[in-house]
């Protein structure tokens, strides 16, 4: 059955590493991957194997950042775009106002995928 991948994300990297060595031996070079790399092959190794659908691996793929990470930049995009309004710079807002409208809804697309 497929692991989840909030499941996944709360594991340490040595329990993933040693997950992906039990369930998944076609992985290689497990014990030189980081805890992302680590899930991003035992996700794709259950593409392969058919037990998660390709269309929620290729959600993944279009978000690389963790949650964590998006917050972060959308807080500090939040003070750029601040600063375009103190100095009315209105391209700068707009461009500004895209950036953070996309980088929200890939944080709702990480979250309804997990």
């Amino acid at each position: 059955m497929a692991t989840g991948r909030a499941e996944l994300e709360k594991l340490t990297a040595p329990k993933l590493c040693e997950l992906a060595l039990e369930k998944y031996s076609n992985i290689t070079g497990v014990s030189g991957m980081k805890k992302e790399e680590l899930i991003e092959a035992i996700l794709a190794e259950e593409v392969k194997l058919g037990l998660r659908p390709k269309k929620e691996e290729e959600r993944q793929a279009t978000g690389p950042m963790g949650a964590t990470q998006l917050k972060a930049a959308i807080r500090a995009l939040k003070k750029t775009r601040d600063a375009a309004l103190q100095g009315k710079d209105r391209e700068g807002l707009a461009t500004v106002r895209l950036q953070v409208k996309r980088m929200k809804r890939r944080l709702r697309n990480l979250r309804e995928a997990s």
